[in-house]
């Protein structure tokens, strides 16, 4: 079974007022490179990272640009939203068949590769989903895997509004997959946010 990656770095940062990858957990690391590298730790081929056309690309990790299965797709439509983004980083993938793939957020450090790999093998034991999404006492939320089934409906996708409309569908099967903390799940849409994300790196990571 055949899983491809998709890692959505091209959001606007309206809120924020700054490119949100590049902003710094500690001195040497970026807040876009964290989530990055542990999908990199995992099985995904190829791994589709999606990125602005004026992204300098000085936040990646250094051992990503040794992955010939990891390849940079700059979307031209990024400003347009979110839906437009996913949908670069899946005509990415599509060539390579792929039988699902994992669209992760760049401005989530906390997600783990055993989080993902848990949504791996949840599909590859029931590969009749239609998705497998995470979550802690809510409603499913990124990282998703979506099975090849769904590619239409994501391609489908318009606006700002992600694929939040499919998790919540009744017309897809899925399971939604519980993380024992809420830090898996932290994001950095504001300076507040952002602000408690260093913090609780600088706990996790003794800073």
């Amino acid at each position: 079974m055949k899983v491809a990656g998709i890692y959505l770095a091209a959001g606007q940062s309206r809120r924020m007022g700054v490119s949100k990858v590049s902003l710094k957990l500690s001195q040497e690391i970026s807040l876009g490179s964290v989530a990055l590298s542990e999908l990199d730790r995992c099985n995904l081929s190829p791994l589709v990272v999606v990125v602005r056309a004026d992204d300098t690309l000085e936040w990646l990790p250094p051992a990503v640009h040794k992955q010939e299965r990891l390849r940079i797709e700059t979307c031209l439509t990024a400003h347009l939203g979110l839906s437009f983004s996913l949908r670069c980083g899946l005509n990415a993938v599509l060539p390579t068949q792929p039988d699902a793939v994992i669209v992760a957020l760049a401005d989530q450090p906390f997600i783990t590769t055993g989080l993902i790999n848990r949504l791996i093998e949840t599909f590859q034991n029931s590969p009749g989903l239609d998705f497998v999404a995470s979550t802690h006492k809510g409603a499913g939320m990124p990282p998703v895997l979506f099975s090849k089934a769904l590619f239409p409906a994501l391609q489908s996708l318009d606006g700002d509004r992600g694929a939040a409309s499919i998790l919540r569908s009744p017309d897809y099967k899925g399971v939604v997959l519980e993380a024992d903390s809420a830090h898996y799940f932290m994001d950095a849409d504001t300076h507040e946010e952002f602000g408690n994300i260093v913090s609780h790196w600088s706990q996790i990571n003794g800073n």
